[in-house]
């Protein structure tokens, strides 16, 4: 039995519930507050004392994109984590961006909105106005960030784009990633997360 250690308002847990759930496979959620991630039960399987960790038997995963990884070599090779060098390439660009400009733009946004998290605010805002008209202009002229499919390469990077309302930006402004994002919502098996609007892409 698989399980995820995590949060409902997770982003990053939500990258590794969206990975299953289009997999088709079931796994048990363990509720992971702040306070829990401090315990030293928890400490004991993941030193770092964060979410999302997985846990498959014997096997423990810490960092959502290395989980995505995981699941995509295991699960979907070469669908999901790319079928040339190149796409394998492109991928791991999507994923540095959403553990770097995204986690430290949008996603650190939506923490100082919505959790009171103190931040610095002038560079979040900077890395997001740097980084938005970058993954706008791809969605523009491509349905997915790599190849004509699904990949984790968007399972890493949408949902805190998705959730950009909940940090005070308007994907009104931005309509390709507003599109991608409910292009996702729309497929099947799609979980449903508190603030990622559920609406059908045209």
């Amino acid at each position: 039995m698989i399980m995820l250690y995590a949060t409902p308002r997770s982003g990053n847990a939500h990258k590794v519930r969206l990975a299953l759930a289009f997999l088709g496979l079931s796994w048990e959620e363990q509720p992971t507050d702040a306070a829990a991630r401090q315990s030293a039960a928890f400490a004991a399987i993941n030193p770092m004392r964060q979410i999302p960790l997985y846990v498959e038997g014997d096997r423990t995963l810490r960092d959502s994109q290395a989980i995505l990884a995981y699941l995509a070599a295991r699960h979907r090779p070469g669908d999901w984590d790319g079928r040339t060098p190149e796409e394998r390439g492109e991928i791991a660009l999507w994923l540095s961006h959403a553990a770097n400009e995204i986690a430290n733009g949008p996603a650190t946004l939506r923490l100082a909105r919505q959790f009171g998290t103190p931040i610095a605010e002038e560079h979040a805002q900077a890395v997001t106005a740097r980084f938005l008209p970058v993954i706008e202009a791809r969605l523009a002229a491509h349905r997915w960030l790599v190849g004509d499919r699904l990949t984790i390469a968007d399972l890493a990077a949408s949902p805190y784009l998705a959730l950009a309302g909940e940090a005070d930006i308007d994907l009104a402004d931005w309509p390709a990633i507003g599109e991608w994002t409910s292009r996702i919502a729309a497929l099947p098996g799609f979980p449903a997360m508190p603030g990622w609007p559920a609406q059908i892409a045209s």
